[in-house]
Protein backbone atom coordinates (compact mmCIF):
# COMPACT_ATOMS: atom_id res chain seq x y z
CA UNK A 1 0.00 0.00 0.00
CA UNK A 2 1.17 3.80 -0.85
CA UNK A 3 1.92 6.33 1.51
CA UNK A 4 -1.34 8.16 2.53
CA UNK A 5 -1.23 11.89 1.11
CA UNK A 6 -3.28 14.83 2.73
CA UNK A 7 -5.82 16.41 0.36
CA UNK A 8 -8.26 19.28 0.80
CA UNK A 9 -12.14 18.88 0.23
CA UNK A 10 -14.26 21.27 -0.23
CA UNK A 11 -17.78 20.64 0.67
CA UNK A 12 -21.13 22.36 -0.21
CA UNK A 13 -23.54 22.25 2.45
CA UNK A 14 -26.58 24.22 1.77
CA UNK A 15 -29.55 25.52 4.27
CA UNK A 16 -33.14 25.49 4.19
CA UNK A 17 -36.29 26.28 6.41
CA UNK A 18 -38.94 23.78 6.50
CA UNK A 19 -37.62 22.86 2.70
CA UNK A 20 -38.32 26.44 1.35
CA UNK A 21 -37.64 26.01 -2.05
CA UNK A 22 -38.20 30.12 -3.11
CA UNK A 23 -34.88 31.34 -1.38
CA UNK A 24 -31.40 30.20 -2.80
CA UNK A 25 -30.69 29.28 0.66
CA UNK A 26 -27.82 29.36 3.08
CA UNK A 27 -24.13 27.78 1.31
CA UNK A 28 -21.67 26.44 3.70
CA UNK A 29 -18.21 26.15 1.72
CA UNK A 30 -16.53 23.47 4.17
CA UNK A 31 -12.74 23.42 3.68
CA UNK A 32 -12.18 19.55 5.08
CA UNK A 33 -8.18 17.54 5.80
CA UNK A 34 -8.56 14.48 4.24
CA UNK A 35 -5.86 11.74 4.52
CA UNK A 36 -6.15 9.51 1.84
CA UNK A 37 -3.60 6.73 -0.25
CA UNK A 38 -4.62 8.38 -3.45
CA UNK A 39 -7.45 11.29 -5.60
CA UNK A 40 -9.76 8.19 -5.45
CA UNK A 41 -10.24 7.22 -2.44
CA UNK A 42 -9.86 10.83 -0.96
CA UNK A 43 -12.61 11.85 -3.13
CA UNK A 44 -14.98 8.97 -1.96
CA UNK A 45 -14.04 10.14 1.78
CA UNK A 46 -14.94 13.41 0.96
CA UNK A 47 -18.08 11.81 -0.05
CA UNK A 48 -18.63 10.43 2.96
CA UNK A 49 -17.58 13.45 5.03
CA UNK A 50 -20.62 14.96 3.07
CA UNK A 51 -23.37 12.68 4.13
CA UNK A 52 -22.40 13.45 7.93
CA UNK A 53 -23.17 17.11 7.12
CA UNK A 54 -26.42 16.34 6.52
CA UNK A 55 -28.18 17.17 9.75
CA UNK A 56 -32.18 18.36 10.22
CA UNK A 57 -32.99 20.22 13.63
CA UNK A 58 -35.91 22.31 15.03
CA UNK A 59 -35.00 25.93 15.50
CA UNK A 60 -36.67 27.82 18.41
CA UNK A 61 -39.77 28.89 16.15
CA UNK A 62 -40.46 25.41 15.58
CA UNK A 63 -39.09 24.98 12.18
CA UNK A 64 -37.29 21.97 10.86
CA UNK A 65 -33.60 23.27 9.10
CA UNK A 66 -31.94 20.95 6.99
CA UNK A 67 -28.31 21.16 6.14
CA UNK A 68 -27.60 19.03 2.85
CA UNK A 69 -24.50 18.45 1.19
CA UNK A 70 -24.89 18.98 -2.35
CA UNK A 71 -21.47 18.37 -3.50
CA UNK A 72 -17.96 18.78 -3.78
CA UNK A 73 -16.73 22.44 -4.88
CA UNK A 74 -12.96 21.07 -4.86
CA UNK A 75 -10.70 18.48 -4.23
CA UNK A 76 -6.93 19.26 -4.03
CA UNK A 77 -3.88 17.45 -2.79
CA UNK A 78 -1.78 19.20 0.00
CA UNK A 79 2.03 18.40 -0.80
CA UNK A 80 2.10 17.66 2.86
CA UNK A 81 6.38 17.91 3.21
CA UNK A 82 5.91 21.35 3.06
CA UNK A 83 3.67 21.37 5.63
CA UNK A 84 4.45 24.74 8.16
CA UNK A 85 2.83 27.63 9.82
CA UNK A 86 1.29 30.00 6.97
CA UNK A 87 1.67 26.86 4.44
CA UNK A 88 -0.88 27.44 1.41
CA UNK A 89 -3.75 24.49 1.45
CA UNK A 90 -6.23 26.58 -0.62
CA UNK A 91 -6.54 29.48 -3.32
CA UNK A 92 -9.88 30.74 -5.07
CA UNK A 93 -9.28 32.64 -8.26
CA UNK A 94 -11.99 35.68 -8.88
CA UNK A 95 -12.08 38.57 -10.65
CA UNK A 96 -13.00 41.40 -8.58
CA UNK A 97 -11.92 44.41 -6.89
CA UNK A 98 -9.76 43.68 -4.15
CA UNK A 99 -11.95 46.13 -1.55
CA UNK A 100 -14.49 43.63 -1.93
CA UNK A 101 -12.52 40.28 -0.48
CA UNK A 102 -11.02 42.25 2.27
CA UNK A 103 -12.65 41.45 5.87
CA UNK A 104 -12.39 43.23 8.70
CA UNK A 105 -11.42 41.66 11.51
CA UNK A 106 -15.02 41.95 13.53
CA UNK A 107 -15.89 39.50 10.33
CA UNK A 108 -13.42 36.82 10.32
CA UNK A 109 -15.04 33.68 10.80
CA UNK A 110 -12.78 33.14 14.47
CA UNK A 111 -14.08 36.73 16.00
CA UNK A 112 -17.50 37.24 14.65
CA UNK A 113 -18.63 33.31 15.94
CA UNK A 114 -17.24 34.56 19.54
CA UNK A 115 -19.18 37.82 19.37
CA UNK A 116 -22.24 36.41 18.14
CA UNK A 117 -22.08 32.88 20.11
CA UNK A 118 -25.35 34.10 21.87
CA UNK A 119 -27.67 34.70 19.19
CA UNK A 120 -29.83 32.47 17.68
CA UNK A 121 -29.43 31.71 13.63
CA UNK A 122 -32.81 33.34 12.81
CA UNK A 123 -31.64 36.66 14.85
CA UNK A 124 -28.58 36.34 12.86
CA UNK A 125 -30.29 35.69 9.10
CA UNK A 126 -32.64 38.74 10.00
CA UNK A 127 -30.02 40.74 9.87
CA UNK A 128 -28.11 40.21 7.12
Amino acid sequence: MSQARWFVGVLVVRSRVDGDMSEPGLLDLQFRLIHAADPESAYTRALELGRHATDTYRNVDGNDVTWEFIGLHDLREVDDESLSDGTEVYSQLARDDAQNAVVPKSKLSVFWAEANKHRTAQDLLGNE
